[in-house]
């Protein structure tokens, strides 16, 4: 339990908004440089190896690294910064924030200007990202330069590690650092498997799963298993029927979302496993959202895939809130997975 939440504070404490990365794929290759054979494609993603009993079937084991953010898109003759965010923001979520900008001359703190009450127009238009601006302190463009800051720096939420009612964990980027603590958790304990485990680290997904193109190409899987941190619905006035994707309710097993029809016979071998190992489970039927499964199943003829999800209260925002029992239950299905997917029952999936 202490290592795992140990693994689960320090991937959603480190910063890697699209396009920066690199500090989380550092922190993977430290966690899995004895285990695996590890390489990098041309976009970022880091791809790490395990060899079992048998060559075949490679299957892939993904998660995301970046996090939505944001990049510095301008700067006022006055020294305020203005915003381009990547990945999904709610723009009404943002002002009164602290976000950090990543600059040449180290981190430097600012906060998102919020207007008071006292001078806020009874009829004020709806908040726009384009028309937020970042205070960091500056009072000209040449103090922003000064600070190190520079067009196209990046951007990340202000947050810290928090421990609620001993079981759930609040710090941002759950999505999808909790899969990334999964899948190097799931590496580092794999021993006996009849397959060859590929660990794929992937970049921009956030932006349209950009790292999954390349990554699936190096990769070269016959079977992929997508690791992510979903938004869970079971906030009141969210879901008009039964939560699909409640924290405490163990990993969720996506059947489907608008970017993929998850693998039907793939995802029903899953669901038959995780109740024969007793492992807690709940299923989903999405209707929005996406995840790098989009570019997996489409590539090298096509690859059944699944995907699985410990949810995220409050995603996309400076904090969210998951269980460690749906961490758990998703570790533990992602390990029975891969030690018993063989040859056979890899081909077994496949279309007669």
């Amino acid at each position: 339990m202490k290592d795992l939440q140990k693994l689960l504070e320090e991937f959603s404490s480190c910063p890697g908004p699209p396009g920066g990365e690199e500090p989380v794929a550092s922190l993977i290759r430290k966690h899995l440089k004895v285990q695996c054979q590890i390489q990098r494609d041309g976009l970022g993603s880091l791809i790490a190896v395990k060899q079992g009993s048998r060559k075949e079937p490679r299957i892939m084991l993904t998660a995301h690294m970046d996090e939505v953010g944001f990049m510095l898109q301008n700067i006022t003759k006055d020294g305020y910064l203005r915003l381009q965010p990547l990945g999904g923001w709610i723009a009404s979520h943002l002002p009164g924030q602290r976000l950090v900008v990543h600059g040449s001359k180290g981190s430097v703190e600012g906060i998102v200007a919020a207007i008071p009450p006292h001078f806020a127009k009874e009829h004020q238009s709806e908040t726009k990202i384009e028309d937020l601006l970042l205070d960091v302190g500056a009072g000209s463009k040449e103090e922003v330069a000064s600070l190190g800051l520079h067009l196209g720096d990046l951007i990340t939420p202000v947050s810290h590690f928090a421990v609620y009612n001993k079981q759930f964990f609040a710090n941002k980027a759950w999505d999808d650092r909790v899969g990334c603590a999964v899948l190097v958790a799931a590496m580092r304990r794999l021993k006996q498997h009849p397959n060859t485990a590929v660990a794929a680290a992937t970049v921009q997904e956030e932006v349209g799963s950009r790292g999954a193109v390349t990554a699936v190409e190096v990769a070269k899987p016959q079977v992929a298993i997508v690791l992510e941190g979903p938004p869970a619905d079971d906030l009141p006035g969210i879901s008009k029927d039964s939560p699909q994707g409640a924290l405490g309710k163990g990993c969720q097993i996506r059947l489907y979302d608008p970017s993929t029809i998850i693998h039907r016979r793939f995802w029903q071998w899953v669901a038959e496993l995780a109740q024969a190992k007793k492992i807690a489970h709940q299923l989903a039927v999405r209707q929005s959202g996406a995840t790098d499964a989009r570019a997996i199943h489409l590539a090298r003829g096509g690859i059944p895939t699944v995907v699985l999800g410990v949810p995220v209260r409050h995603a996309h925002s400076h904090s969210g809130l998951i269980n460690v029992e749906d961490v758990k239950a998703t570790l533990d299905l992602t390990l029975a997975i891969l030690q018993k997917l063989d040859n056979k029952i890899r081909k077994s999936l496949m279309p007669k």
